[in-house]
Protein backbone atom coordinates (compact mmCIF):
# COMPACT_ATOMS: atom_id res chain seq x y z
CA UNK A 1 0.00 0.00 0.00
CA UNK A 2 1.45 3.36 -1.03
CA UNK A 3 -1.11 6.03 -0.08
CA UNK A 4 -0.33 7.66 3.25
CA UNK A 5 -2.78 7.32 6.14
CA UNK A 6 -2.94 11.11 6.32
CA UNK A 7 -4.02 11.40 2.67
CA UNK A 8 -6.62 8.67 3.12
CA UNK A 9 -8.06 10.39 6.17
CA UNK A 10 -8.22 13.69 4.27
CA UNK A 11 -10.00 12.00 1.37
CA UNK A 12 -12.47 10.28 3.68
CA UNK A 13 -13.33 13.60 5.30
CA UNK A 14 -13.85 15.23 1.90
CA UNK A 15 -16.13 12.38 0.82
CA UNK A 16 -18.14 12.30 4.04
CA UNK A 17 -18.65 16.07 4.05
CA UNK A 18 -19.83 16.20 0.41
CA UNK A 19 -23.49 15.84 -0.57
CA UNK A 20 -22.85 15.96 -4.33
CA UNK A 21 -19.70 14.44 -5.82
CA UNK A 22 -18.41 14.66 -9.37
CA UNK A 23 -15.85 12.25 -10.82
CA UNK A 24 -14.19 13.67 -13.89
CA UNK A 25 -12.48 11.58 -16.54
CA UNK A 26 -9.88 12.85 -18.99
CA UNK A 27 -10.31 13.48 -22.71
CA UNK A 28 -9.86 10.46 -25.00
CA UNK A 29 -10.50 8.04 -22.11
CA UNK A 30 -8.62 4.75 -22.00
CA UNK A 31 -9.25 1.63 -19.94
CA UNK A 32 -7.54 2.89 -16.79
CA UNK A 33 -9.34 6.21 -16.93
CA UNK A 34 -12.79 4.72 -17.46
CA UNK A 35 -12.13 1.88 -15.04
CA UNK A 36 -10.98 4.20 -12.26
CA UNK A 37 -13.66 6.86 -12.86
CA UNK A 38 -16.60 4.49 -13.18
CA UNK A 39 -15.23 2.14 -10.51
CA UNK A 40 -14.75 4.80 -7.84
CA UNK A 41 -18.09 6.41 -8.73
CA UNK A 42 -19.86 3.08 -8.32
CA UNK A 43 -18.18 2.40 -4.98
CA UNK A 44 -19.21 5.86 -3.75
CA UNK A 45 -22.80 5.39 -4.94
CA UNK A 46 -22.93 2.08 -3.08
CA UNK A 47 -21.56 3.97 -0.07
CA UNK A 48 -24.64 6.19 -0.25
CA UNK A 49 -23.32 9.21 -2.12
CA UNK A 50 -24.83 11.10 -5.05
CA UNK A 51 -22.22 10.86 -7.81
CA UNK A 52 -21.97 12.09 -11.41
CA UNK A 53 -19.29 10.91 -13.86
CA UNK A 54 -18.25 13.80 -16.08
CA UNK A 55 -17.57 12.49 -19.59
CA UNK A 56 -16.16 14.35 -22.59
CA UNK A 57 -15.73 12.06 -25.56
CA UNK A 58 -17.30 9.02 -27.10
CA UNK A 59 -16.04 5.71 -25.74
CA UNK A 60 -13.97 3.63 -28.15
CA UNK A 61 -15.65 0.42 -29.29
CA UNK A 62 -13.12 -1.85 -27.58
CA UNK A 63 -14.23 -0.53 -24.17
CA UNK A 64 -17.97 -0.59 -24.69
CA UNK A 65 -18.28 -3.87 -22.77
CA UNK A 66 -17.62 -2.01 -19.51
CA UNK A 67 -20.43 -1.80 -16.96
CA UNK A 68 -21.91 1.54 -15.85
CA UNK A 69 -21.16 3.36 -19.12
CA UNK A 70 -24.64 4.89 -18.85
CA UNK A 71 -23.20 7.07 -16.08
CA UNK A 72 -20.47 8.44 -18.36
CA UNK A 73 -22.13 11.51 -19.87
CA UNK A 74 -21.55 15.16 -20.63
CA UNK A 75 -24.71 16.30 -18.86
CA UNK A 76 -23.35 17.47 -15.51
CA UNK A 77 -23.62 20.27 -12.97
CA UNK A 78 -21.64 23.52 -12.97
CA UNK A 79 -20.09 22.69 -9.58
CA UNK A 80 -19.94 20.00 -6.90
CA UNK A 81 -19.25 19.81 -3.21
CA UNK A 82 -16.33 17.58 -4.17
CA UNK A 83 -14.82 17.03 -7.61
CA UNK A 84 -12.53 14.02 -7.95
CA UNK A 85 -10.16 14.19 -10.92
CA UNK A 86 -9.08 10.70 -11.98
CA UNK A 87 -6.02 9.65 -14.00
CA UNK A 88 -5.18 13.26 -14.93
CA UNK A 89 -3.20 15.99 -13.21
CA UNK A 90 -3.19 18.62 -15.97
CA UNK A 91 -6.15 20.94 -16.52
CA UNK A 92 -6.09 20.51 -20.29
CA UNK A 93 -6.66 16.77 -19.76
CA UNK A 94 -10.13 17.34 -18.30
CA UNK A 95 -11.38 19.33 -21.28
CA UNK A 96 -14.71 21.10 -20.87
CA UNK A 97 -14.81 20.22 -17.17
CA UNK A 98 -12.15 22.80 -16.31
CA UNK A 99 -14.74 25.42 -15.20
CA UNK A 100 -16.36 22.78 -12.97
CA UNK A 101 -13.03 22.21 -11.25
CA UNK A 102 -12.68 25.94 -10.59
CA UNK A 103 -16.29 26.27 -9.38
CA UNK A 104 -16.45 23.22 -7.11
CA UNK A 105 -16.08 23.69 -3.35
CA UNK A 106 -13.36 21.05 -3.00
CA UNK A 107 -11.21 19.15 -5.50
CA UNK A 108 -8.94 16.13 -5.23
CA UNK A 109 -6.63 14.51 -7.79
CA UNK A 110 -6.00 10.75 -7.88
CA UNK A 111 -3.40 9.91 -10.50
CA UNK A 112 -0.25 7.97 -11.31
CA UNK A 113 1.32 10.43 -13.75
CA UNK A 114 4.19 12.65 -12.67
CA UNK A 115 4.38 16.36 -13.40
CA UNK A 116 0.79 17.51 -12.95
CA UNK A 117 0.10 21.18 -12.35
CA UNK A 118 -3.50 21.08 -11.09
CA UNK A 119 -3.81 22.85 -7.75
CA UNK A 120 -6.34 21.00 -5.61
CA UNK A 121 -7.29 20.54 -1.98
CA UNK A 122 -5.75 17.06 -2.02
CA UNK A 123 -3.30 15.44 -4.42
CA UNK A 124 -2.91 11.67 -4.30
CA UNK A 125 -0.35 11.26 -7.05
CA UNK A 126 1.92 8.20 -7.09
CA UNK A 127 3.92 7.63 -10.29
CA UNK A 128 5.19 4.36 -8.83
CA UNK A 129 1.68 2.92 -9.22
CA UNK A 130 1.31 1.26 -12.65
CA UNK A 131 -2.36 2.27 -12.95
CA UNK A 132 -4.78 4.71 -11.34
CA UNK A 133 -7.10 1.74 -10.82
CA UNK A 134 -4.52 0.28 -8.45
CA UNK A 135 -4.72 3.47 -6.36
CA UNK A 136 -8.52 3.40 -6.48
CA UNK A 137 -8.54 -0.20 -5.25
CA UNK A 138 -6.38 0.84 -2.32
CA UNK A 139 -8.80 3.68 -1.54
CA UNK A 140 -11.84 1.40 -1.76
CA UNK A 141 -10.16 -1.26 0.36
CA UNK A 142 -8.70 0.94 3.08
CA UNK A 143 -11.76 3.21 3.39
CA UNK A 144 -13.96 0.11 3.48
CA UNK A 145 -16.09 1.23 0.54
CA UNK A 146 -18.37 -1.39 -1.05
CA UNK A 147 -16.62 -3.57 -3.65
CA UNK A 148 -19.12 -5.46 -5.79
CA UNK A 149 -18.58 -7.49 -8.97
CA UNK A 150 -18.99 -4.56 -11.36
CA UNK A 151 -16.62 -2.32 -9.40
CA UNK A 152 -14.09 -5.17 -9.34
CA UNK A 153 -14.42 -5.67 -13.11
CA UNK A 154 -13.91 -1.97 -13.80
CA UNK A 155 -10.78 -1.78 -11.66
CA UNK A 156 -9.40 -5.04 -13.06
CA UNK A 157 -9.86 -3.74 -16.63
CA UNK A 158 -7.95 -0.57 -15.84
CA UNK A 159 -5.05 -2.45 -14.30
CA UNK A 160 -4.86 -4.96 -17.16
CA UNK A 161 -4.88 -2.31 -19.89
CA UNK A 162 -2.46 0.16 -18.27
CA UNK A 163 0.05 -2.55 -17.36
CA UNK A 164 -0.11 -4.13 -20.82
CA UNK A 165 -1.38 -7.38 -19.35
CA UNK A 166 1.08 -7.06 -16.45
CA UNK A 167 4.14 -6.62 -18.69
CA UNK A 168 4.96 -2.91 -18.42
CA UNK A 169 7.50 -1.23 -16.17
CA UNK A 170 6.13 -0.54 -12.70
CA UNK A 171 4.03 -3.68 -12.49
CA UNK A 172 4.89 -5.14 -9.10
CA UNK A 173 3.91 -7.90 -6.70
CA UNK A 174 1.19 -5.68 -5.22
CA UNK A 175 -0.32 -5.31 -8.69
CA UNK A 176 -0.71 -9.08 -8.97
CA UNK A 177 -2.02 -9.31 -5.41
CA UNK A 178 -4.67 -6.68 -6.12
CA UNK A 179 -5.63 -8.35 -9.41
CA UNK A 180 -6.17 -11.58 -7.50
CA UNK A 181 -8.31 -9.83 -4.90
CA UNK A 182 -10.41 -8.25 -7.65
CA UNK A 183 -10.98 -11.67 -9.19
CA UNK A 184 -11.99 -12.95 -5.76
CA UNK A 185 -14.43 -10.02 -5.55
CA UNK A 186 -16.09 -11.07 -8.80
CA UNK A 187 -14.12 -9.56 -11.67
CA UNK A 188 -14.71 -11.85 -14.66
CA UNK A 189 -11.12 -12.22 -15.90
CA UNK A 190 -11.96 -14.47 -18.85
CA UNK A 191 -14.75 -12.23 -20.12
CA UNK A 192 -12.60 -9.10 -19.77
CA UNK A 193 -9.65 -10.68 -21.58
CA UNK A 194 -11.87 -11.91 -24.39
CA UNK A 195 -13.52 -8.50 -24.77
CA UNK A 196 -10.19 -6.66 -24.79
CA UNK A 197 -7.89 -9.02 -26.69
CA UNK A 198 -9.87 -11.68 -28.53
CA UNK A 199 -12.50 -9.56 -30.24
CA UNK A 200 -10.54 -7.40 -32.69
CA UNK A 201 -12.41 -6.50 -35.90
CA UNK A 202 -10.60 -7.36 -39.12
CA UNK A 203 -10.71 -3.70 -40.20
CA UNK A 204 -8.78 -2.77 -37.05
CA UNK A 205 -6.11 -5.35 -37.84
CA UNK A 206 -5.81 -3.95 -41.38
CA UNK A 207 -5.53 -0.42 -39.92
CA UNK A 208 -2.76 -1.46 -37.52
CA UNK A 209 -0.95 -3.33 -40.30
CA UNK A 210 -1.03 -0.25 -42.51
CA UNK A 211 0.41 1.98 -39.78
CA UNK A 212 3.19 -0.51 -39.09
CA UNK A 213 3.96 -1.00 -42.79
CA UNK A 214 4.38 2.75 -43.22
CA UNK A 215 6.41 3.32 -40.07
CA UNK A 216 9.82 4.99 -40.37
CA UNK A 217 12.79 3.22 -38.78
CA UNK A 218 15.71 5.35 -37.57
CA UNK A 219 18.50 3.24 -36.08
CA UNK A 220 17.00 1.80 -32.86
CA UNK A 221 13.89 3.99 -33.00
CA UNK A 222 10.66 3.85 -34.97
CA UNK A 223 8.05 6.47 -35.84
CA UNK A 224 4.46 5.94 -37.02
CA UNK A 225 1.55 8.24 -37.85
CA UNK A 226 -2.16 7.66 -37.34
CA UNK A 227 -3.86 10.33 -39.41
CA UNK A 228 -7.53 11.21 -39.55
CA UNK A 229 -7.40 10.24 -43.22
CA UNK A 230 -6.29 6.71 -42.32
CA UNK A 231 -8.91 6.43 -39.59
CA UNK A 232 -11.60 7.34 -42.11
CA UNK A 233 -10.13 5.08 -44.80
CA UNK A 234 -10.34 2.00 -42.58
CA UNK A 235 -13.56 3.08 -40.84
CA UNK A 236 -12.03 2.76 -37.37
CA UNK A 237 -11.49 4.99 -34.34
CA UNK A 238 -8.28 6.70 -33.28
CA UNK A 239 -8.27 4.53 -30.16
CA UNK A 240 -7.76 1.53 -32.45
CA UNK A 241 -4.18 2.73 -33.01
CA UNK A 242 -3.22 2.39 -29.33
CA UNK A 243 -1.55 -1.03 -29.63
CA UNK A 244 0.66 0.00 -32.56
CA UNK A 245 3.18 1.90 -30.45
CA UNK A 246 3.59 -1.17 -28.22
CA UNK A 247 3.92 -3.58 -31.15
CA UNK A 248 6.67 -1.40 -32.65
CA UNK A 249 8.52 -1.06 -29.34
CA UNK A 250 8.55 -4.85 -28.96
CA UNK A 251 10.48 -5.40 -32.20
CA UNK A 252 14.02 -6.73 -32.05
CA UNK A 253 16.58 -3.93 -31.97
CA UNK A 254 14.05 -1.19 -31.20
CA UNK A 255 14.57 0.85 -28.03
CA UNK A 256 12.00 3.64 -28.52
CA UNK A 257 8.77 3.79 -30.50
CA UNK A 258 6.66 6.87 -31.18
CA UNK A 259 3.13 7.21 -32.55
CA UNK A 260 1.69 10.54 -33.66
CA UNK A 261 -2.13 10.69 -33.62
CA UNK A 262 -4.04 13.42 -35.46
CA UNK A 263 -7.17 14.52 -33.58
CA UNK A 264 -8.16 17.63 -35.54
CA UNK A 265 -8.29 21.34 -34.73
CA UNK A 266 -4.49 21.41 -34.75
CA UNK A 267 -4.14 18.85 -31.93
CA UNK A 268 -1.69 15.95 -32.25
CA UNK A 269 -1.15 13.41 -29.48
CA UNK A 270 2.25 11.73 -29.24
CA UNK A 271 2.58 8.35 -27.51
CA UNK A 272 6.02 6.96 -26.70
CA UNK A 273 7.19 3.56 -25.48
CA UNK A 274 10.67 2.34 -24.58
CA UNK A 275 12.49 -0.70 -23.25
CA UNK A 276 15.20 0.83 -21.05
CA UNK A 277 15.35 4.54 -21.90
CA UNK A 278 13.64 7.09 -19.62
CA UNK A 279 11.17 8.77 -21.97
CA UNK A 280 9.16 10.41 -19.19
CA UNK A 281 11.81 13.12 -19.04
CA UNK A 282 11.37 13.76 -22.77
CA UNK A 283 7.60 13.96 -22.35
CA UNK A 284 7.87 16.45 -19.47
CA UNK A 285 10.27 18.61 -21.49
CA UNK A 286 7.55 18.84 -24.13
CA UNK A 287 4.68 19.63 -21.78
CA UNK A 288 3.52 16.06 -21.21
CA UNK A 289 4.20 13.32 -18.71
CA UNK A 290 3.88 9.67 -17.93
CA UNK A 291 6.19 6.89 -16.87
CA UNK A 292 9.76 5.86 -17.59
CA UNK A 293 8.77 3.46 -20.38
CA UNK A 294 5.35 4.83 -21.37
CA UNK A 295 4.81 8.55 -21.82
CA UNK A 296 3.26 11.13 -24.09
CA UNK A 297 2.73 14.77 -24.91
CA UNK A 298 0.67 16.99 -27.19
CA UNK A 299 1.74 19.06 -30.18
CA UNK A 300 -0.41 21.90 -31.47
CA UNK A 301 0.30 22.75 -35.09
CA UNK A 302 -1.34 23.91 -38.30
CA UNK A 303 -0.59 20.79 -40.32
CA UNK A 304 0.07 17.09 -39.95
CA UNK A 305 3.32 17.38 -41.86
CA UNK A 306 4.67 20.08 -39.56
CA UNK A 307 3.59 18.22 -36.40
CA UNK A 308 5.17 15.01 -37.71
CA UNK A 309 8.46 16.80 -38.41
CA UNK A 310 8.52 18.20 -34.87
CA UNK A 311 7.76 14.82 -33.33
CA UNK A 312 10.35 13.06 -35.49
CA UNK A 313 13.01 15.58 -34.48
CA UNK A 314 12.26 14.94 -30.81
CA UNK A 315 12.51 11.19 -31.40
CA UNK A 316 15.85 11.50 -33.18
CA UNK A 317 17.28 13.44 -30.23
CA UNK A 318 16.36 10.82 -27.63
Amino acid sequence: MIISSENLEQLKNLIDEADEIGVVSHVNPDGDNLGSSLGLARALRNYGKSVDVLGHDSVDDYLKFLPDLEYYKNDYKDSYDLLLILDASEFDRIGDAQPVAHNSKKTAVIDHHLGGKITSDLNIIHPDAPATCQLVYEIVDRLDLPLDEKTASLLFTGIVTDTGRFMYYGTNRETFDIAGKLIDAGADKDFIYQALYQNKPIKTLKFETDLIANAEFIDNKVFAIASKEKVDEFDVQMGDSEHVVNILRDLEGIEVSMLLKEYGNGEYKVSMRSKDIDIAKVARENGGGGHINASGFTIFDDSLESAANKALEILKNI
